[in-house]
């Protein structure tokens, strides 16, 4: 699918979602969620399938590769072909960029440390930091909660189909840059981390990252491609919020109306939820 037509999809979402979506009530690996989050390394789980993921492009699978070279053995022999692709698009002599490398605003500019932070990314095709969906619809929800006790922080990476091909990996480095300047810089702060689609891939990957994922109260993710997969080094609350019909939701990137009909009733529920999580 063209980013064009996932975008004019997210504008016609309010269309097609219905007035109260059926949601599953499932917190455990669907078909190959978990492969492909074990893939990632965002798991911690050895990525050793029986057969290999479906989907994805060799440019993608270099991607993961450069962010995750344990896989690259496993990779290599499913896809022979992987390995002369990787070399002509220049694997071995790049890397994803170090941490340090990565600048997350400072508490200055974000204003002072709120009693809690909310971290979110974006869907593919959407504007960062929030989007045009579930985001401003958590970030006006959470507000109107709690007024004045939330700092809304939105990764600022790039959510192209690029980064569905590479798991959110990109966007998990700055995410996790951001995280870790928050709870450093806001020591009390309590902090949720939070994405839809390939944000909720990018929220799994700056959990994961993270010095400071002990910090996390709680991550909330919508559409995940990852649902049901653990968090590396993470023991907290993971709240999936998956429609029947999104098959997103079972790691295949096939975008449907039910992708598309998360705001109103979930996002609702989710900020009941998030409020509680940091109380």
């Amino acid at each position: 699918m063209t980013s064009k037509l996932l975008a004019l999809l997210l504008l016609t979402s309010s269309a097609l979602a219905s007035p109260v979506p059926d949601l599953e009530a499932r917190q455990t690996c669907q078909l190959q969620s978990c492969t492909i989050a074990a893939l990632s390394g965002s798991s911690g789980q050895t990525y050793n399938p029986a057969t290999a993921p479906s989907g994805g492009t060799d440019a993608g699978d270099c991607c993961i590769i450069s962010y995750n070279p344990a896989v690259q053995t496993k990779l290599f022999q499913e896809k022979p072909q992987l390995q002369a692709e990787c070399a002509a698009l220049g694997i071995n002599k790049r890397s994803p960029p170090a941490l340090d490398a990565v600048r997350a605003p400072a508490v200055e500019e974000r204003a002072a440390c709120a009693a809690y932070t909310l971290i979110y990314a974006v869907g593919t095709s959407e504007t960062p930091p929030l989007g045009e969906t579930v985001g401003p619809a958590l970030a006006s929800g959470l507000t109107a909660a709690a007024p004045g006790k939330w700092s809304i922080q939105g990764v600022q990476y790039d959510p192209s189909i690029d980064g569905d091909d590479c798991l959110g990996l990109p966007g998990g480095v700055i995410g996790t840059k951001l995280l870790d300047s928050v709870a450093s810089q806001c020591p009390s702060t309590k902090i949720v981390v939070a994405g839809y689609s390939q944000g909720a891939m990018v929220a799994h990957n700056t959990v994961a990252g993270s010095r400071n994922s002990g910090r996390v109260n709680g991550v909330v993710v919508f559409g995940d491609p990852f649902d049901g997969a653990p968090i590396k080094g993470y023991s907290g609350p993971i709240k999936t919020y998956c429609a029947v019909g999104d098959t997103v939701c079972d790691g295949e990137f096939i975008i449907t109306a039910a992708h598309l009909s998360y705001v109103g009733v979930d996002t609702t529920a989710a900020v009941v939820y998030i409020s509680n999580l940091v109380r």
